[in-house]
């Protein structure tokens, strides 16, 4: 336990150095500085810099990406499986928020060059899971195909990414809060409520 809190400091520490000075100008020694501890005292942890830049970028995402498979797998219904992942986003966005932001500030080029996964092809797989959940959705007559789910599922996301930013920046962004609210609007947005204001709007 203590050994895993511990990592979580020096994982968070190190996103907020790659983040402040980019990743190639960081050094081992400028997280350690962050952390006010000497620098090979995180040899325990990581071997280089690189894994580093690996454990802060691969773990949250991978961890996310099983997390998503099992939603969409499972037995639930379709909103009770889109419930979750919106749910499951939020908190990992609130968990992970320094490496969330390195992902998004930091050029995917300079991230893929160190990384040993295919960064854009675990966020397609991510991406599948959403879009599963909505097929079937659409299958069971459940949700209404309005687009084509693989842009309704980058939609939901983009929404859910975009929402939980905004909230973080005006002191409302817990999880739970935001998916108390947002998850019903995303809901009736596949479910097709609404769809005759928009008809009427647009005549």
């Amino acid at each position: 336990m203590e050994r895993s809190r511990r990592e979580a400091e020096l994982y968070r520490a190190a996103a907020r150095v790659f983040r402040r000075k980019g990743l190639q100008q960081t050094r081992l020694q400028d997280v350690a500085d962050e952390l006010g501890v000497p620098r090979g005292a995180l040899y325990y942890y990581v071997a280089s810099r690189d894994d580093l830049v690996r454990a802060v970028v691969e773990t949250p995402l991978r961890r996310l990406l099983e997390q998503a498979r099992e939603i969409a797998a499972g037995n639930d219904s379709p909103a009770a499986k889109l419930t979750r992942l919106i749910t499951q986003h939020l908190q990992s966005l609130a968990a992970e928020h320094e490496s969330w932001l390195l992902l998004q500030c930091e050029g995917r080029e300079a991230l893929q060059e160190v990384l040993a996964i295919d960064l854009q092809e675990l966020l397609r797989q991510y991406e599948t899971c959403w879009n599963e959940v909505i097929v079937e959705g659409i299958e069971q007559g459940v949700f209404v195909a309005t687009t084509e789910p693989d842009t309704a599922a980058r939609a939901c996301l983009g929404l859910v990414q975009g929402v939980y930013c905004w909230q973080r920046l005006t002191g409302e962004g817990a999880p739970d809060a935001v998916a108390a609210w947002l998850t019903p609007l995303v809901l009736q947005s596949l479910q097709g409520a609404g769809r005759s204001v928009s008809a009427s709007l647009n005549t």
